[in-house]
């Protein structure tokens, strides 16, 4: 007979008070067996918490210290600069930076920068990625330029020279604004506005323009040195206007044969209104009787009472009219 059938047996014979007794010593040995478990791990549990304590302490301490400090993205400023600004200092331990404080220090003292990123190269080295803002726009200051970025902050004052490609804006009520600052409420949303017309003239290819007016938010007009005035009305379907002022000049060639008002603000239209010349308002008017080489303005009269129309809509295109 094996050893668990001879078990069996003796439980089957065993008298009520037996049984009980083996199981109150069954159950005693079970509780002492969940206390040693328990016991083992709370040890665990406290060998754990002082391990991960000490890992710490020694990460903040002892290792991970900074030994070198490096810029990247930076056009404007150079490095040495940068990083006495941020407050970085070599031996410091990389874990114990303030990575907001940092970026808002770099933020607020340099105008063109626009974000800060900061990367931990393990064991000792700190890299401060920079992104700069772009110039969208210039407000003629009278002294020099004030260049401004998409999201309305003064990135420069006093730019003796406007940058290539940068488009000079007329209608901000603030035209001398503080270096660093951020263009005030009503100029602000003459920020959106442009933002819109620039992506609409990236979009389009549209070349034929260096001045943007924003003074009328439902008359929005763009300037083509003295060749052109071309009006937008508001900022509704700019895209469009733009493909259909830009096939009335390529196709009638009025870069070389017109200079005056080109209309886009009705719907599906443009209209050409011949004159001598234009001119930006607030500049110099050209002296009158100047020869600028075309037919169309030479045959026209520089008052509103002598103008001609001509009109381009989706269907046709019309050559532009000369007084006999």
């Amino acid at each position: 007979m094996s050893k668990e059938q001879r078990k069996r047996k003796k439980a089957r014979t065993a008298s009520p008070a037996d049984r009980q007794a083996d199981a109150a010593s069954a159950q005693r040995r079970s509780g002492k067996r969940r206390r040693r478990r328990g016991n083992n791990i709370l040890w665990y549990l406290l060998i754990l918490v002082f391990m991960v304590t000490t890992t710490i302490v020694l990460t903040t301490t002892v290792f991970f210290k900074i030994e070198q400090i490096t810029v990247t993205g930076s056009e404007h400023y150079n490095d040495r600069s940068l990083i006495l600004s941020s407050g970085i200092l070599l031996e410091e331990n990389m874990f114990r930076l303030n990575d907001g404080e940092i970026k808002k220090k770099l933020i607020e003292e340099y105008s063109y920068i626009a974000q800060v990123k900061i990367h931990r190269r393990l064991p000792d080295t700190i890299v401060l990625e920079i992104k700069e803002a772009q110039p969208i726009g210039a407000i003629d200051a009278g002294a020099g330029y004030t260049l401004i970025s998409e999201e309305g902050r003064v990135l420069e004052c006093n730019t003796p020279v406007l940058p290539e490609g940068i488009p000079v804006v007329m209608g901000f009520s603030e035209e001398t604004p503080a270096e660093g600052s951020y263009l005030e409420q009503t100029d602000s949303e003459n920020v959106q506005r442009l933002s819109v017309l620039l992506n609409a003239i990236e979009e389009t290819g549209f070349p034929y323009f260096d001045v943007i007016d924003l003074s009328d938010p439902y008359n929005l007009k763009l300037y083509y040195g003295d060749l052109f005035e071309i009006v937008l009305g508001t900022q509704a379907n700019l895209e469009y206007k733009m493909e259909l002022v830009q096939e009335v000049i390529e196709t009638q060639d009025l870069v070389n044969t017109f200079r005056g008002t080109i209309d886009a603000s009705y719907d599906g239209e443009v209209w050409t209104r011949p004159s001598g010349s234009v001119s930006v308002p607030g500049t110099q008017q050209p002296e009158s009787g100047q020869e600028d080489g075309s037919d169309a303005a030479q045959s026209s009269s520089s008052s509103s009472d002598g103008l001609e129309e001509t009109s381009q809509t989706e269907e046709e295109t019309a050559q532009p009219e000369q007084e006999e």
